[in-house]
């Protein structure tokens, strides 16, 4: 396997872009830990169907490529998908305000858990915030999202000089839920259990799932639950909102396993399309499918051998066998601070941005954010992965272990793990460039 050579002195002319002589470069057997490409004017590079116009890194990790992108903090701002453009315009600066302060609250806390492990502030998943890249502004109504960030410039919202914890989810159902509910730990005043005008506005507002008992006894047993033998019973133990969480007795002939209300949302997502495909996740009203087979944290749950839309069609002789588990529930999330839905629904009644906010986060108002909202910020994209394919636009400044060894002109490139690190693979029309500016050796690979 090749290592990577010193970079060659000189001018060399690749297209129209001249490639400037470096004066530091990695000794010639230094492993290539990292890969930026720097975008030159308006150039984006476009990973798995989605554009970013940062600074792509692909650095070497022990379990496969770590890919990233520095990225301005408004240009990340604009790369969130996480409502529709088409909603009001009020509620989309909501939206923009809860999730600036999200992000400052996550950069407050330091690299934790994966940001730590992988080098990056902030996921662009649902398990941060949906981060989609740039060019969003493009799309039908996405100058409405981008008018949002500029409008809501600097602000977020404050909880005793800090940046409140402003978590927020697609639909609450009714009435958001306590974070000590959820989550348990203390109560935070801006979370706690407040009225969400959804009733007509979101899809998920109210849902109802049945399952029969074989299969609700075969989630609870993959997902690592001990439970055997026939369902008996499923009780509900509620200590009362914003009293603390949630816990389910489920009495089978095996016993009596106790699961928190979260962890049973956890398992029948984890393991209950695979489970039953044809039954989960359940049909709504509409005839579409609910968007997980347990969408939310709102909801009760009975075994009734006489209940069930199923249960009712059957001989009664047959019904202590056929019983279903049925689950009512409200909301799709955590339903936890804001409601996306029930932003959308104050929006839509006259609501202010503010009013929206200081409802869901308890009176808490927009305020500048001072030093507690940055310039730039490292975004995860992606990590464990085999390959990493990067079409580039335009001319872009390529830097091997953060020094600069030439400007390409675009192109697809592909990088790939190997025991030198990263396996750098250019497009035909610049491989040999890349060879002669390495110093006449092909890169990695």
């Amino acid at each position: 396997m090749s290592r990577l050579a010193a970079v060659a002195i000189g001018l060399l002319l690749v297209g129209f872009f001249v490639i400037a002589p470096v004066a530091a470069a990695p000794a010639p057997d230094a492993q290539i830990v990292s890969v930026d490409l720097v975008p030159i004017g308006d150039t984006v590079f476009t990973v798995d169907e989605h554009a970013y116009g940062g600074v792509i890194r692909v650095r070497s990790g022990s379990d496969g490529l770590i890919l990233t992108e520095r990225v301005t903090l408004d240009r990340y701002l604009a790369g969130i998908r996480e409502v529709p453009f088409a909603w009001p315009e009020e509620s989309l600066e909501a939206q923009v305000v809860a999730a600036r302060t999200y992000l400052a609250y996550t950069l407050l806390g330091g690299r934790r858990g994966n940001g730590a492990a992988y080098g990056y502030d902030i996921c662009a998943t649902s398990a941060c915030q949906v981060y989609a890249g740039t060019g969003l502004e493009a799309l039908d109504g996405g100058d409405r999202w981008v008018a949002a960030v500029d409008d809501t410039a600097r602000q977020i919202l404050l909880y005793r000089g800090r940046p409140a914890q402003t978590v927020y989810s697609s639909s609450a159902g009714s009435r958001t839920r306590a974070n000590q509910d959820v989550w348990g730990g203390p109560p935070l005043p801006y979370l706690q259990p407040v009225d969400s005008p959804e009733d007509g506005v979101s899809p998920y507002a109210t849902w109802r799932i049945e399952v029969p008992p074989a299969i609700f006894i075969a989630i609870l047993r993959r997902d690592g639950h001990e439970v055997a033998g026939d369902l008996e019973s499923v009780l509900v133990r509620d200590p009362g909102e914003a009293e603390g969480e949630v816990t389910l007795w489920i009495d089978s002939e095996g016993g009596t396993v106790s699961v928190a209300q979260t962890d049973l949302k956890g398992a029948f997502n984890r393991q209950g399309r695979d489970l039953a495909p044809g039954l989960l996740p359940s049909r709504g009203e509409s005839g579409a499918r609910l968007p997980q087979a347990l969408p939310s944290y709102t909801y009760d749950i009975a075994f009734d051998v006489t209940e069930g839309s199923i249960g009712r069609l059957l001989p009664s002789d047959d019904l202590p066998a056929a019983g279903m588990v049925v689950i009512t529930g409200e909301g799709w999330g955590h339903g936890v601070g804001l409601s996306q839905y029930g932003a959308k629904a104050m929006a839509d009644a006259g609501a202010s941005s503010g009013e929206i906010l200081a409802h869901y986060y308890g009176g808490l108002e927009p305020v500048d954010g001072g030093g507690f909202v940055p310039d730039d910020l490292v975004v995860g994209l992606g990590w464990r992965l085999d390959e990493v394919e990067v079409s580039a636009s335009g001319p872009f400044e390529l830097r091997i272990n953060g020094v600069t060894a030439a400007t390409f002109g675009g192109g697809g490139w592909v990088l790939r793990p190997s025991a030198d690190g990263v396996a750098v693979v250019a497009p035909d029309d610049q491989a040999a460039t890349v060879r002669d500016t390495i110093g006449g050796r092909p890169w990695p690979r």
